[in-house]
């Protein structure tokens, strides 16, 4: 991703965190070849919202004013407080749990239902496992992982 695409998704995020009267520093960094966006500000819990709510809607508004301006389409994360950082660290071991579980009961396991983005890194995560395999259930928003022994 070029600088000048950069600037124009700083912009694009300045414009909105503008616009709702919210002081944020933006700080960038490489996390698994992916751009992050991470805002450091007082307002945290109104940006994350409830279960991550307001964050994934201020990725979506940022994506969608940034796209027109950018030389090529480019994948990129907002994040806040490095909020997502941590719930990946929490689902992982989640994941890790939930498949000990599995194994130590013979029986699948249903976990709650979650974002696409969540259920993606739990489905990351127990692909590295031998034994264990993953499917999603459901409509959204109920959607669930189901976890199971592989046959």
């Amino acid at each position: 991703m070029t600088e000048e695409d950069q600037q124009n998704i700083k912009d694009a995020l300045r414009s909105i965190l503008d616009f709702m009267e919210i002081q944020a520093e933006i700080e960038t960094r490489v996390s698994d070849e992916t751009l992050v966006f991470n805002l450091k500000t007082e307002d945290s819990s109104l940006l994350i919202g409830q279960h991550g709510g307001n964050l994934a809607a201020l990725q979506y508004l940022t994506r969608i004013l940034s796209y027109k301006k950018l030389s090529e389409p480019a994948y990129f994360i907002v994040d806040v407080e490095g909020y997502k950082q941590e719930r990946e660290e929490f689902l992982r071991e989640l994941a890790q749990a939930a498949a000990e579980r599995v194994r130590d009961t013979k029986e699948s396991l249903l976990l709650k239902p979650m974002s696409s983005y969540e259920r993606r890194v739990v489905h990351a995560e127990i692909s590295k496992l031998p034994d264990i395999m993953t499917e999603s259930v459901g409509e959204e928003p109920e959607r669930r992982i189901r976890i199971k022994l592989k046959s």
